[in-house]
């Protein structure tokens, strides 16, 4: 069994892929700029103008703020929960609150309180980046999963 560990152990670092490009360096300017983008795109979400599945896809990437990378998450939750919404009027003006302070709270750049950040690190348990997805990426996971 020792073996088989260590033979898989190897094969994983023999088939890690390097991403081509490295991170990109992140000033705060720039991690304040992503906030505010993030807070604009929640306050669209909640008006109605922008849906859950596109403002996902607007939300900064790659970012080293776990601040906007737990909007991602906030999001999904609030697209999630769209029956409750509908059947429970207190839960939906709950998370709406909850989604509007987020939203005040980014547009002035500032970052999330600590406890939100830190009870979805606590529910996802790992860091919330989440990877740039194209072909290279999909197949290193793919190979890894099948212990190739």
């Amino acid at each position: 069994m020792k073996l088989l560990s260590q033979i898989v152990d190897k094969l994983n670092r023999l088939l890690y892929v390097e991403p081509k490009v490295s991170a990109p360096e992140f000033t705060e300017e720039d991690i304040i700029a992503e906030r505010k983008k993030a807070g604009e795109l929640f306050f669209s979400v909640l008006a109605g103008n922008v849906s859950v599945l596109e403002a996902l896809k607007k939300l900064p990437k790659a970012t080293p703020d776990d601040s906007i990378n737990v909007c991602f998450h906030i999001l999904v939750h609030y697209a999630a929960d769209e029956d409750i919404r509908k059947k429970d009027p207190l839960y939906r003006e709950t998370q709406d609150d909850f989604i509007l302070h987020a939203a005040e709270t980014l547009q002035r750049g500032e970052m999330l309180p600590i406890n939100i950040i830190n009870e979805y690190n606590d529910f996802y348990n790992g860091n919330l980046i989440y990877p740039e997805i194209n072909k290279k990426t999909i197949i290193a996971r793919l190979k890894k999963s099948i212990n190739i």
